[in-house]
């Protein structure tokens, strides 16, 4: 479990970078330069958060390597799927109940 936490900051982080990277570009293009600073500052401040989040998990993920943790982990991680799995499947049917296309 504790690895799909790790993936899921490292996923929204570096959306985050992509975004503020067009961003960036966009804002060099048109010569905006107070915009294209604040994307800059922000670019710097992911990266160190970044780093943060990979010094606070790195013990936590070694710790989740001992056998009676790791089992606990395992269990939690399909706890988290299944509950993953009906949430999804919950919005799916909204969004067709929404569109009138299936509705029970």
């Amino acid at each position: 479990m504790m690895q799909e936490v790790v993936n899921l900051l490292s996923g929204v982080i570096s959306l985050a970078c992509v975004a503020l990277a067009f961003l960036a570009v966009t804002s060099a293009m048109n010569k905006s330069t107070h915009i294209l600073t604040a994307c800059i500052i922000a670019l710097i401040l992911l990266g160190v958060l970044f780093k943060l989040f990979r010094l606070i998990f790195a013990p936590l993920l070694a710790v989740g390597s001992i056998s009676i943790v790791s089992g606990i982990n395992k269990l939690l991680g399909a706890v988290m799927g299944a509950a993953e799995a009906c949430l999804l499947a919950y919005f799916f049917y909204k969004v067709l109940a929404h569109f009138g296309i299936y509705v029970l």
